[in-house]
């Protein structure tokens, strides 16, 4: 599993993670946004509670549930990262990309399927945050 769009930014646990949110702005191919945006709102909510997080670009504007973590099976990334792509165009990682363009927006996976992973999206996580970049793909 994969982690994508836990950017240095959202967060100061995140500091130690190579992807930063400046070198993605405004790098989404407006033709696919929507397939991306389908795909990301469409995906398993995996931890949900309700928080409200700051935009990292724009500290005026709020994000309410940011933080949770959705998936797909596959690829594990927050509920902001929505917001991001709609707002900012964040571009994504290319096999990502592929991946959502293959599955024309839709979620591969039924929630059940996601939700009986959830031991290895956590170790994924945790990986990430012992120090273990296999988790994140080079764009």
């Amino acid at each position: 599993m994969y982690l994508v769009g836990f950017f240095k930014e959202l967060d100061p646990e995140f500091s130690n993670f190579p992807d930063s949110i400046y070198d993605f702005k405004n790098k989404l191919d407006p033709d696919i946004k929507p397939m991306v945006l389908n795909y990301l709102t469409q995906s398993t909510g995996i931890m949900d509670w309700v928080d409200t997080v700051g935009d990292c670009l724009n500290r005026d504007r709020a994000i309410v549930g940011g933080s949770c973590e959705w998936s797909d099976g596959e690829w594990i990334f927050r509920e902001d990262l929505a917001y991001y792509v709609k707002e900012y165009d964040v571009g994504l990682p290319s096999k990502f990309i592929e991946k959502i363009i293959n599955n024309n927006g839709i979620p591969p996976l039924s929630d059940e399927t996601v939700r009986m992973d959830l031991d290895e999206i956590m170790g994924t996580i945790n990986r990430a945050y012992d120090g273990d970049r296999d988790v994140f793909v080079e764009p």
